[in-house]
């Protein structure tokens, strides 16, 4: 806890006195990628401390120190970054963060590896992307939705709406409307007075045709009353 404290008050001091990074005491470990983390809980696996740690960089190699006899975890690890500068970004944030009620000790440190072991052994293991294989250009080809206009009845002609926003309506649209509909209504109209000016037409023509017909009657009846003998003489 002691340790932790203290790493905590030098991080303090610097930034209270705005100590540049070329200053500050992680320079003196820029040559070293890796950290120590203590006081891990024991049932935090490789994975767990690979998650956690890779919010300030890309972990490539952690050794979780382990009981020989049960295989337990010890309690502590040690990290290699692929940045050492996520080395300081780590200690800073990390440092006294509970992890399982626990304060984390988080540290430089100079690793080396015992007797035996290689490097890799300890690399970290990330799960390569699946690659898409054999889609069909349906599911690659953008869908667009289908979109069908109500149509709408204007006297006998039919139209079909396109504009579903008004924000988006064509200004001459109601215009171009507005002068359909009055054409149609002259149109309509026109053929009203067409309609009835034939019908006058042919009811006077056969109003003529009929005094006529009278007049020719009459005009033969009087000559016939003409031609009849006077009986009295």
């Amino acid at each position: 806890m002691n340790s932790i404290h203290k790493i905590l008050a030098i991080n303090e001091k610097e930034l209270q006195a705005n100590v540049s990074d070329a200053a500050s005491w992680h320079a003196d470990y820029s040559d070293t990628p890796y950290i120590y983390i203590g006081n891990l809980h024991e049932d935090l696996k490789e994975k767990d401390i690979v998650i956690i740690f890779s919010q300030y960089g890309n972990p490539t190699h952690v050794n979780l120190i382990k009981n020989k006899e049960t295989g337990k975890s010890r309690g502590f690890c040690y990290l290699k970054y692929e940045d050492h500068r996520s080395c300081a970004l780590a200690i800073d944030n990390f440092n006294g963060v509970k992890v399982y009620e626990r304060p984390l000790k988080v540290d430089h440190t100079y690793y080396k590896l015992v007797d035996g072991q290689n490097e890799d052994d300890f690399l970290v293991e990330y799960p390569e992307p699946a690659l898409i294989e054999d889609v069909s250009e349906s599911v690659l080809k953008p869908k667009l939705l289908e979109y069908e206009p109500e149509p709408e009845q204007l006297d006998d002609l039919s139209f079909k709406t396109m504009v579903d926003d008004d924000d988006f309506e064509d200004p001459m649209a109601k215009f171009a409307t507005e002068s359909i509909k009055a054409q149609s209504r002259k149109r309509l109209s026109r053929e009203s007075l067409d309609k009835k000016e034939k019908r006058h037409r042919h009811l006077r023509s056969k109003h003529d045709k009929s005094k006529e017909s009278k007049e020719h009657s009459s005009r033969h009846s009087n000559k016939d009353k003409s031609k009849v003998p006077d009986q009295d003489k």
